[in-house]
């Protein structure tokens, strides 16, 4: 897809061989490193999809610009959904001047993502992105803002989470458990509560395991929550300097005790100040356990929920209804 300048870059899809020139981008775009390890875990062996990335080419043949999204499965009143998580936008800042709009380096290469990997393929795109970003979704890139992102705070050194005693787990029949790997039961559990959710990823046992058990280069503690020996729930947490996230949770309605006590126990367990994540007031009967533990407070990078509806035409009304998302559904977590 030549752009409109002569010649002067050319828009086409992802060839292996690109990521050193891809990885190169990044870190003069985000001044921080990536590995090629994490680079190939979240854009080649993702299971649900691979090499979702549309790259600009200058004169060259010097990488200038990148638009890319892992693909993952939604689940919506029972029914499967494929969807991207868009990440990674970004073009050199030697050519951020030319075009404007659709006519830019990132109007032109998110135009041809669109064309290649979403037209008739996939429900919906969504992202969480900072303001400019959002500005430029909105006005060329048929974006639609879902919501501010739902972000929650506890500042332990004012309001400090008693640790539940062994005692106190045990009456109640839960134990916690850091696993290594996600099997049936995980997969049990998603099949029975998921209706009790309406709208989210499909956190069943493949995803888990790609998506925290097998992410190279991060540290998740990921916790299933038993009660009586039968899996009720789990979460995901990072510890980062002195903050605890919960960055992800997926809890059986019936045993929400289970959610507070985990939090609890791993914010006793790290030596950190502060207990923050992601969760929207959805479910409505999530919301009573989360208040207790949280405070809302607003994002701190003035983080939007975004979504570009593709087969899904009403994609961005079905989320402000129910969907249910946390920092994990990003890659910021």
């Amino acid at each position: 897809m030549p752009a409109d300048d002569g010649g002067r870059f050319l828009i086409r899809s992802y060839q292996d061989g690109d990521e050193t020139a891809i990885l190169d981008l990044f870190a003069r775009s985000f001044h921080t490193h990536r590995s090629l390890e994490h680079w190939r875990w979240k854009f080649i062996d993702d299971p649900f999809g691979a090499k979702r990335i549309s790259i600009a080419l200058d004169s060259d043949g010097k990488l200038v610009g990148h638009y890319g999204a892992y693909p993952v499965l939604f689940s919506l009143d029972g029914e499967s959904i494929a969807a991207h998580q868009i990440g990674d936008t970004m073009t050199d800042p030697a050519i951020r001047h030319i075009g404007r709009g659709p006519t830019s380096i990132l109007g032109r290469t998110a135009l041809h993502f669109y064309a290649q990997f979403c037209e008739g393929r996939v429900g919906f795109n969504y992202g969480f992105n900072v303001a400019n970003i959002q500005r430029f979704s909105l006005r060329f890139l048929r974006s639609d803002r879902m919501e501010p992102v739902a972000y929650r705070v506890r500042d332990l050194r004012t309001k400090p989470l008693r640790k539940p005693s062994r005692l106190e787990r045990l009456a109640r029949g839960y134990r916690f458990e850091l696993i290594r790997d996600a099997g049936a039961d995980w997969d049990e559990l998603f099949e029975r509560i998921s209706p009790h959710y309406g709208f989210l990823v499909r956190r069943d046992a493949r995803y888990v395991t790609w998506r925290y058990l097998r992410c190279p280069g991060v540290e998740y503690a990921v916790v299933a929550i038993r009660r009586w020996g039968r899996l009720a729930g789990w979460i995901v947490a990072r510890v980062r300097e002195n903050r605890l996230t919960v960055g992800d949770a997926l809890i059986d309605p019936s045993h929400i005790a289970g959610f507070a006590l985990a939090v609890r126990h791993l914010a006793n367990v790290f030596p950190v100040e502060r207990v923050d994540g992601w969760f929207p007031s959805r479910p409505a009967w999530l919301a009573p356990a989360l208040e207790a533990i949280f405070d809302s407070a607003p994002e701190p990078q003035d983080l939007s929920v975004m979504c570009v509806p593709f087969t899904l035409e009403d994609a961005t009304e079905r989320m402000r209804q129910s969907l249910y998302y946390t920092m994990g559904d990003s890659d910021l977590f």
